[in-house]
Order: C-alpha cells, then structure tokens, then sequence
C-alpha cells in the first residue's frame, strides 16, 4: 500500500467510526423521543378523561330555581356610603 492509499484507508475508517458514533447518538435520540411520545399520549388520555368527568359533573348539577332562595357573596369596597351599599342590596333582590 501506497501512503496515498493509507491516508485513503484512514480517512474512510475515521468516516465510518463518525458516522456509526452519529448512527448510536440517534438511536439514543429516537428511544428517548419514544419515551416522551409514550408519555404525552399517557398525559393526554388521562385530561381527556377528566374532561370528560367535569362535564358529567356538570350535567349532574340541578338549574337552581328562581322560587328556592339563594345566597350571594358579595365583595364591596370599603368608603361608601351606606345608602349605596343599601341599593346595591336591594337592586339584587329584583
């Protein structure tokens, strides 16, 4: 062999050990992509069955009569005068 011919053998054995390095970094990259699509598909499935249980929730919850009283709490702001907070009051009873 000719050390043309050796610099040709050596540059195609580093190309191959580069690219079978490359070939396994990707194999561990596909595993863990895998891996990640498995979970997302997990993560998924399990909103899509607690959606799917808050609207049968939902469903279950009876309208509230106009005829039953209720109860409402309200947040007011401190500094006004008694007569606002008392139409306040009385234009939710209407």
């Amino acid at each position: 062999m000719s050390s043309e011919e050796r610099g040709r053998a050596s540059y195609l054995d580093l190309l191959i050990n580069t690219l079978m390095e490359h070939e396994k970094n990707l194999d561990k990259l596909i595993e863990r992509l895998e891996k990640i699509y498995e979970n997302l598909e997990e993560i998924i499935e399990k909103r899509e069955e607690t959606e799917t249980q808050e609207v049968v929730t939902k469903k279950r919850v009876e309208p509230v009569s106009p005829e039953q009283p209720s109860l409402i709490y309200m947040k007011l702001k401190l500094g006004k005068e008694i007569k606002d907070i008392t139409k306040i009051i009385e234009s939710l009873k209407e």
